[in-house]
């Protein structure tokens, strides 16, 4: 197998774990919106990162942590409505990234990659990051699994228990900032919402538990990367339409399955 490939299936796994994990709280939470916000964000963080030299993915960290902070804190003094917050914010992130990539770009910036992905331009030190990341969001998740399920299924009950909420709701927001700063490569920022989001709306058909929905969720995922990488080497297409493309199939046979089993 060829060195690039092989870092390209490393890269697809460790996402697709820490995407069909995430995702599941996503669904549940109702915050698709929210991390098609995020998503756009990423944008920024890219070309923020290509302008300090910090690198992108500390950039894209720093950036979706700032972004969820803001949105926490608007949320919080309840004077306009969530969706109106994240609209605001995505749409100004989205343009400041375009705006500071226009200034910044050259004739080298793969400007279609940023925005589509480019999974077999993965490099090793892209690969440690990603595994990184997996093994913080797993941690988290292993820890506070019980404490966001009550907040995402009884707010009020948790809340009587006296779970804080906002330090929650903070904390899934940065893990989803970190999902998506190792996201960006693999489907590029306009298409990272897909991978939150259809994985577990398939899983949701067939599962029974919060827990079992969530593994099926990570199965899911890595079967539609595994076919959108494949397309992608044997057609030369674009990575991440490719994924999303098999996401989309796999979603249509889900519903296909429900309505003959209803």
């Amino acid at each position: 197998m060829e060195d690039f490939i092989f870092r390209a299936v490393l890269a697809a796994i460790g996402i697709s774990i820490i995407s069909g994990s995430l995702g599941c709280f996503v669904i549940w939470k109702h915050m698709s919106y929210f991390s098609e916000s995020i998503s756009h964000s990423a944008l920024l963080g890219v070309s923020f990162g290509l302008a300090s030299g910090l690198g992108i993915h500390f950039s894209l960290v720093i950036v979706g942590a700032i972004f969820a902070i803001l949105i926490v804190i608007l949320q919080r003094r309840q004077f306009l409505s969530n969706d109106a917050i994240l609209g605001i914010f995505s749409h100004i992130a989205l343009s400041l990234g375009i705006v500071v990539l226009s200034f910044i770009g050259g004739a080298n910036t793969d400007y279609f990659s940023l925005l589509f992905g480019d999974i077999l331009s993965v490099t090793n030190v892209d690969i440690v990051w990603v595994y990184v990341i997996l093994m913080v969001l797993a941690s988290l998740l292993i820890i506070f699994w019980q404490r966001l399920l009550l907040l995402t299924l009884n707010e009020e009950l948790a809340v009587a228990q006296g779970l804080n909420r906002d330090f929650y709701q903070l904390l899934f927001m940065l893990m989803i900032a970190l999902a998506v700063s190792v996201s960006v490569q693999i489907v590029g920022v306009l298409l990272i919402t897909s991978l939150l989001i259809i994985p577990p709306a398939v899983a949701r058909v067939f599962a029974n538990t919060p827990s079992g929905m969530a593994f099926q969720s990570v199965i899911v995922s890595m079967v539609a990367v595994g076919i959108g990488l494949s397309a992608s080497i044997v057609y030369d297409l674009a990575t991440g339409p490719a994924i999303v493309i098999a996401l989309g199939g796999l979603f249509i046979l889900s519903q296909l399955v429900y309505k003959r089993s209803a």
